[in-house]
């Protein structure tokens, strides 16, 4: 059964909204941020597409706080058909846990939003849930439960704090959104609040940026897939592999989801392919702390 995480900042979304005069014409036109796809698997779901929508932003500082909507600037994501919800997933992926995939192998592909992570956040490394308002299990939240579309036409925000990790852009600007599993055609549109450099504007909408979502045809993804991982780690899905390109001379190791060693090797140019569904750990050279990346299972699509 899904649960619901509550986050006591929701109250830091309420302040912000009570003060806002809202311009419904919201830098559209001039946003400086937009929206990429990255496809993460092909029939996981049998007959339907997995894909991540990721923020683009401008500078390696820049954080994105918040994704918004409400009556004068409706944020929505839709899809031509239904997006698949697992039973065992939420909103967000605040609880998921790559350990349980095994157990609860669909739950991967699962739909849900986010800012900055894919699976439970790592206090370590500065990373925290990710907020939702209302904090209450309805309005927008329970028909995007239901498989239906996401639409927040009634003040309805998922949300981090500065402070956190979780939206800053990085050397690759790209800030995870979500993760949205369908057969159909997704489309929309999303108000982003951006602080640009990591610095707040003192009138909030020249924070917010209204961003057209790239039509994305799940029915027709093809296998031209790729995940970034830290520092510009790069990782193409193909014909049932996954090849990391790092850019650099590197040792690696495969994982399965219980810890045991699938794999180890050495790369001098820090090219090399690994199975799919499993946990990649690479130790650049004259590094002693591993980078680590999860990379999804993958089926291959005929032409």
């Amino acid at each position: 059964m899904k649960t619901m995480t509550t986050s006591k900042t929701a109250i830091w979304i309420i302040m912000l909204w009570a003060t806002i005069v809202v311009d419904a014409s919201a830098q559209q036109s001039t946003a400086p941020y937009t929206f990429e796809w990255d496809v993460v698997a092909v029939d996981g779901i049998p007959g339907m597409t997995t894909a991540r929508l990721y923020a683009k932003l401008v500078n390696p500082t820049d954080y994105l706080t918040s994704v918004s909507g409400w009556d004068d600037m409706v944020g929505w994501i839709e899809t031509t058909t239904s997006f698949y919800q697992d039973s065992a997933g939420w909103v967000t992926p605040n609880n998921n846990n790559p350990l349980l995939f095994d157990l609860l192998p669909t739950l991967r592909y699962d739909t849900w939003v986010t800012i900055g992570i894919e699976s439970a956040p790592e206090g370590a490394v500065g990373e925290i849930p990710v907020g939702v308002f209302p904090p209450e299990n309805g309005f927008w939240v329970e028909e995007f439960e239901q498989g239906g579309d996401l639409v927040m036409d009634i003040d309805g925000a998922w949300f981090v704090t500065m402070g956190s990790s979780n939206g800053t852009a990085g050397e690759d600007l790209r800030v995870l959104v979500g993760q949205f599993t369908t057969d159909g055609v997704i489309s929309g549109v999303l108000n982003l609040q951006v602080f640009s450099e990591g610095v707040a504007s003192s009138d909030f909408m020249e924070d917010v940026f209204a961003i057209t979502i790239p039509e994305f045809d799940a029915g027709n993804a093809l296998i031209t897939d790729r995940l970034d991982g830290p520092s510009n780690w790069v990782i193409r899905l193909e014909n049932g592999g996954a090849h990391h390109e790092l850019g650099g001379p590197c040792h690696w190791e495969c994982l399965d989801l219980v810890g045991r060693r699938l794999d180890v090797g050495v790369s001098g140019e820090g090219r090399f392919v690994t199975q799919t569904g499993c946990l990649v750990k690479v130790w650049r050279e004259g590094e002693r702390t591993p980078d680590s990346r999860w990379v999804p299972g993958f089926q291959s699509v005929a032409n």
